[in-house]
């Protein structure tokens, strides 16, 4: 083969080679995620940030059983609600994301006992306090290991801001119940306000009540949850 026809076929093969080179991709394209705890109908509202420190969320929660004297109320309190409200001219268009870590929630906090009343009034030693939140996060119960973060979301509101009805969805561990909430909200250009309660059953989501000696002394089944939640107006 002479040297003109061998250049021909070395080209020939290189040709065919570079047409059987994959052509360089594009990256993709990767969409930012949405925070799973910001609103998606915000045209035409007012949105609110929550202020944990200005917050306040009390969890009241009772002894039982045929020993339930040598045992103590509680109340799990938090200065670290998180999340925000938005707020429509139809109230029915607003709603919230909220959170709260379970192992930032407070255990017999004394002013905070003194607040609640009677029903409070014993002291609470660290121990016992160290105790409580021990057994709060077990597995059984709140499972802080597993499952860190509550959250609570809007489903559905009616009425008005004197007489607000809130369908909540809150999700403990891997339960999600919804309850009715009654509210009360107040608000201006930099701040609302929303309170209200309402009783919640820990069997409901997957937690078993505290209890020994056979459930002679026993935590009850229901507790009674009290907020007051502030937010910060950022839109």
């Amino acid at each position: 083969m002479n040297v003109s026809k061998r250049i021909a076929m070395l080209c020939l093969c290189i040709a065919l080679l570079s047409s059987c080179t994959k052509p360089e991709l594009e990256p993709p394209v990767v969409a930012t995620p949405v925070p799973s705890d910001y609103p998606t109908d915000l045209h035409g509202a007012k949105l609110y940030r929550i202020t944990p420190e200005q917050s306040m969320l009390h969890i009241l929660v009772y002894r039982g059983g045929a020993m339930a004297n040598l045992g103590h109320n509680h109340v799990i309190s938090s200065q670290s609600v998180a999340g925000y409200v938005w707020l429509h001219d139809d109230l029915a268009r607003s709603g919230f994301n909220i959170t709260q870590s379970v192992n930032d929630l407070i255990i017999d906090d004394a002013k905070t006992r003194s607040d609640e009343g009677s029903d409070f009034q014993t002291n609470v030693t660290d121990s016992a306090r160290a105790g409580t939140r021990t057994n709060m996060l077990k597995p059984e119960q709140l499972d802080g290991e597993h499952f860190p973060v509550i959250r609570l979301q809007s489903v559905m509101i009616t009425g008005d801001s004197k007489t607000s009805q809130v369908k909540v969805r809150i999700s403990i561990k891997n339960e999600s119940r919804e309850v009715m909430v009654p509210v009360q909200l107040s608000h201006d250009a930099q701040a609302l306000h929303v309170r209200g309660a309402f009783p919640l059953k820990q069997s409901d989501f997957g937690i078993t009540p505290y209890s020994v000696a056979m459930g002679a002394l026993q935590v009850v089944d229901q507790v009674n949850i009290k907020f007051e939640l502030v937010a910060a107006a950022i839109k």
